[in-house]
């Protein structure tokens, strides 16, 4: 065929597509319509890829948020353990170590992060005994003690802090950053002024003597042994003494609080007297 008769048959088949004729295929016509209708089957396939790919995305965020709030969840979740007045509790942490708490005391610590860091936080006298294994923490306000495993008893009462070492080595650090190393047999007490006193070979039993309901003074400020005793008894005590001496001596917390008054108060000068709502007055008699 020549190129005038191609051109002549190809406006031909043009004129009779528009004119509404038919048209002439090379490809069977029911070819193209399935050629067609194939492709038109792949586009939600292809819709489905992308949504299933987004479902993953979703999927792998919410595993990863809930991962996320677990880990944040175990890290903050808290354990708070506190020993009201009058009373004693041994408390056993997670990895077996135990503390005993001395009256109006308390202790806080994260039971699902323990294996990661043994932290404790704590106010109050309790004496630790520590299991050994990864460093052991002990944080008050006043000061921070550091063990691995150990036995020590810690004083952390308002701006008192003082820490004795029973067995190993004990690290006490004060807020000011000083720190000293304990063996056994010595004490450490934090000064107002961030220092650190250190006291060696000293008698541990007086320090512990708590646990066994035996409270021992010497040379301790009248109104201190007043506080062990409310704390002991569960009582209020209230005072109006001139001038605030020194105590030595020792009562035990099986005897009862009118017992206690009559071994502390006499030889100190002082009466007291059990007042309407349950509390008790100490005054100076007269000399």
């Amino acid at each position: 065929m020549n190129n005038n008769s191609a051109h002549n048959n190809i406006d031909h088949q043009s004129k009779a597509f528009f004119a509404g004729g038919t048209f002439r295929w090379k490809t069977d016509k029911e070819q193209v319509w399935s050629a067609v209708e194939k492709a038109m089957a792949q586009k939600p396939a292809g819709r489905r890829l992308v949504l299933g790919m987004r479902r993953s995305i979703l999927a792998m965020a919410a595993v990863l948020l809930l991962l996320i709030g677990l880990g944040t969840f175990m890290r903050l979740y808290t354990v708070r353990i506190d020993n009201p007045v009058g009373q004693h509790l041994m408390a056993n942490l997670p990895d077996g170590s135990s503390v005993y708490l001395n009256a109006d005391s308390y202790i806080e610590y994260n039971p699902y992060w323990w294996q990661l860091k043994r932290q404790v936080k704590f106010e109050g006298e309790a004496l630790f005994e520590v299991q050994k294994g990864k460093a052991f923490e002990v944080i008050s306000v006043n000061g921070r003690t550091e063990v691995l495993g150990t036995s020590f008893n810690i004083y952390a009462r308002e701006t008192d802090y003082a820490v004795t070492c029973l067995s190993g080595s004990v690290k006490v650090t004060a807020p000011s950053k000083n720190s000293v190393v304990l063996q056994p047999q010595s004490k450490a007490s934090v000064q107002p002024d961030g220092q650190i006193q250190v006291q060696h070979k000293i008698e541990t039993l007086p320090e512990i003597s708590w646990k066994d309901n035996y409270f021992r003074f010497t040379a301790s400020p009248i109104n201190e042994v007043f506080r062990e005793i409310e704390r002991q008894y569960g009582i209020t005590i209230k005072t109006d003494i001139a001038k605030q001496s020194l105590y030595t001596g020792s009562f035990n917390r099986t005897n009862s609080i009118d017992q206690v008054m009559e071994i502390v108060c006499p030889p100190m000068g002082l009466s007291y007297q059990k007042q309407p709502g349950g509390f008790y007055l100490i005054t100076q008699n007269n000399e």
